[in-house]
């Protein structure tokens, strides 16, 4: 789960914008907030939505998510150029983009869970968008409350903590570090234990965001199906649901077939199947995001997902936030982020669940949770109140 995050100069933001997803010790006792994993009595939600105009940001936040990790992960055999850059005024060019995750994990299957936190700032050149080098990288845990440093990187110089392992005092793969690449993803590569533990940690993150370790948010992508032929679990857990969700529908199949993959549906009543792409955009969509909250709430993991409320019935996501909050369906405390534009969902999350995202005409993104709005009660309509301007973020049209 994750416990804050900092954002800096980074696409539609400039001046740092956090957020801290812990909950107030006077919010009530509800199924959406948890204990985090290395401290019971600091208590996180399990649903977290950013809600905003059209190109107000909101997407900002989870690219900065995706992003850092994705870096961390693979940036040894990826390029990096498009993935971070600067706020567009001239002013900003030459500053670098900070962002900062803190999030629960451990050192070994063995050790207890620890909050680590993990920090990046690129670099660019003013004239040339496409140079970005690694000014500033750490990573650290704090398995007693303090943080204690892994490793931290100024530019090409290197400091090791003895926890991770590792000396370079004498060790060639110091050389392996390219000023474009992490730590992390280089001496993963390199068979370092911690590094790659660390990895495949992280590595439990699922979402639809475009281009995140291969994956396409683009409704023609059809590499979900390879996830249901191989896995017959997450299929008969798909089919369940399916039924529950979708009056007259029992199941879908997946089959091998020239051009590869393909899936076809049977319904209550018809002597034929349906083929997927004869199905309603909301059965569509269903299916090509289930398997993302399944392996989250199947490995614990970080599922972060944009525009979920897209092509969706509004009593549908009540649900998914339902599994989320069920400890029987999410036992290992899994975490959804997303974005939405349904003022419905609203009325269906904790103050603490909520962040609005707003970009007034020519100013960079500003993000505040809707527990920071002074004087707004729980037992209200947010959806009215933020329909009629109230909590701001909404679009201005004329």
């Amino acid at each position: 789960m994750l416990y804050r995050i900092t954002i800096e100069n980074f696409f539609s933001i400039a001046d740092t914008q956090e957020i801290s997803f812990a909950v107030h010790g006077s919010a009530p006792d509800v199924p959406c907030f948890r204990g985090a994993r290395f401290d019971e009595n600091i208590r996180l939600p399990v649903s977290v939505g950013f809600f905003g105009s059209n190109a107000s940001g909101k997407t900002t936040i989870l690219r900065a998510i995706m992003c850092s990790f994705w870096f961390a992960l693979h940036s040894f055999d990826g390029s990096t150029a498009m993935l971070f850059q600067a706020y567009r005024q001239k002013n900003w060019w030459e500053k670098p983009s900070k962002i900062l995750i803190e999030f629960d994990s451990q050192m070994s299957d063995e050790a207890a869970p620890a909050k680590f936190r993990y920090e990046l700032h690129i670099s660019h050149a003013a004239n040339d968008l496409s140079n970005k080098t690694v000014s500033y990288e750490a990573l650290s845990y704090a398995p007693k409350g303090k943080f204690r440093r892994l490793f931290e990187r100024k530019g090409q110089t290197f400091y090791f903590g003895q926890e991770f392992g590792i000396s370079f005092a004498n060790d060639p793969r110091k050389e392996s570090i390219r000023s474009d690449a992490s730590v992390l993803s280089t001496l993963a590569k390199l068979n370092h234990p911690q590094s790659i533990y660390l990895s495949q940690q992280i590595n439990m993150l699922q979402t639809n965001f475009a281009g995140f370790n291969g994956r396409s948010a683009q409704r023609n992508d059809m590499s979900w199906l390879s996830i249901y032929a191989k896995d017959k679990a997450c299929l008969e857990r798909l089919n369940r649901e399916l039924r529950r969700f979708d009056v007259g529908l029992e199941s879908m199949s997946v089959e091998q077939g020239d051009q590869g993959f393909f899936a076809k549906l049977k319904h209550v009543g018809l002597d034929s199947f349906v083929f997927f792409g004869e199905e309603s955009a909301g059965t569509q969509r269903f299916i090509e995001i289930f398997p993302r909250l399944h392996y989250a709430l199947e490995l614990g993991g970080l599922a972060v997902i944009d525009e979920l409320d897209t092509d969706f019935h509004p009593l549908l996501l009540p649900e998914l936030f339902r599994w989320f909050s069920d400890p029987s369906r999410n036992p290992r405390g899994a975490q959804l982020l997303f974005t939405a534009h349904n003022p419905a969902l609203l009325d269906n999350l904790e103050k603490e669940q909520i962040f609005f995202v707003e970009k007034p005409s020519g100013q960079p993104t500003h993000i505040y949770g809707a527990r920071d709005i002074k004087g707004l009660r729980r037992d209200l309509s947010l959806m009215r109140k933020y329909l009629s301007g109230e909590l701001g973020a909404v679009p201005h049209i004329g």
